[in-house]
């Protein structure tokens, strides 16, 4: 079966939505059948039934800070997965002062009455979980602080991957192979996402993003409103490809643009980011990203 990683940008916009962008909401999902979402914005169940992803298909959710764009979906969700029958385990991951709203949100609307809900706090400058694990194989979520006006995180999912045979072999000595090591294997190296929520560009987020096959950063301006971007904590086309060069990543998808860029208008952004970082592309809503491993 082929690894393959899937992304798809359910809202690409920045703090308002519209017509053609919702709000942030990000869904990852992989060969093992893992299915993430990073934040969850007004408008991501609308996004999840256009993409045909049921949203009691979500395994964890990773909230990156508490502006409105980025969580005002959550409460929605989780309704809509009560209503739907949900029965297997939610996991959210989020900063400790939205993690603790979000357990009073769960018990009030006693969610836990039909499927558990894990909340798990994010804090410190960096930290991870093991996400899941299937054979030799397994995905890990860490976090980075980020540089916005209020607290906020960056996410990296990184897939670590056993080694595979290099040609195909009797069952016995494949069973050798894999548990002694030796020649006749090959080393696959981890494959990683990374995804900064809000931010300006900062050494923090150049460290979490460290190596990342795919940065998605943050691009709510053009490059002449650098001023602008920096009172408010947040990136133009530029600061998010130098942040993707500095982190040595291989592809970069810019995100979170903000209302006055609609249309071809918006292809601006990628073509400044393309002066600095040519594997850069404009992300638009309900775009699918699919990845080999």
């Amino acid at each position: 079966m082929a690894r393959q990683v899937e992304l798809i940008t359910l809202g690409t916009g920045a703090a308002l939505p519209s017509l053609e962008r919702q709000t942030a909401g990000y869904l990852v999902r992989d060969w093992m059948g893992n299915v993430v979402l990073l934040d969850a914005g007004e408008g991501v169940q609308q996004r999840l039934r256009q993409a045909d992803v049921s949203p009691t298909k979500v395994e964890f959710i990773a909230i990156t800070h508490g502006h409105g764009d980025h969580i005002n979906g959550l409460p929605g969700l989780l309704g809509t997965m009560q209503l739907s029958g949900r029965k297997s385990k939610l996991t959210i991951v989020a900063p400790k002062y939205i993690a603790d709203p979000i357990r009073e949100m769960v018990e009030a609307n006693k969610f836990e009455q039909q499927f558990p809900v894990e909340v798990i706090d994010v804090s410190g400058d960096e930290g991870s979980i093991v996400l899941s694990t299937q054979g030799r194989d397994s995905l890990a979520l860490s976090w980075f602080r980020v540089c916005h006006s209020i607290e906020a995180y960056g996410y990296s999912l990184t897939w670590t991957l056993g080694p595979r045979l290099e040609s195909p072999v009797e069952p016995l000595e494949a069973r050798r192979l894999l548990q002694e090591g030796g020649e006749g294997l090959k080393v696959i190296r981890p494959f990683k996402l990374s995804y900064t929520g809000d931010t300006s560009p900062c050494d923090s987020v150049v460290r979490g993003a460290s190596g990342a096959n795919v940065l998605i950063h943050e691009c709510t301006f053009e490059a002449s409103m650098q001023a602008e971007a920096s009172q408010y904590g947040h990136s133009t086309s530029v600061g998010a490809a130098q942040d993707a060069l500095r982190s040595g990543a291989g592809k970069l998808i810019l995100s979170h643009v903000s209302t006055r860029y609609e249309g071809y208008e918006a292809l601006q952004l990628e073509q400044e980011a393309r002066s600095v970082f040519p594997n850069s592309i404009l992300a638009w809503d309900l775009a699918r990203f699919v990845m080999n491993v």
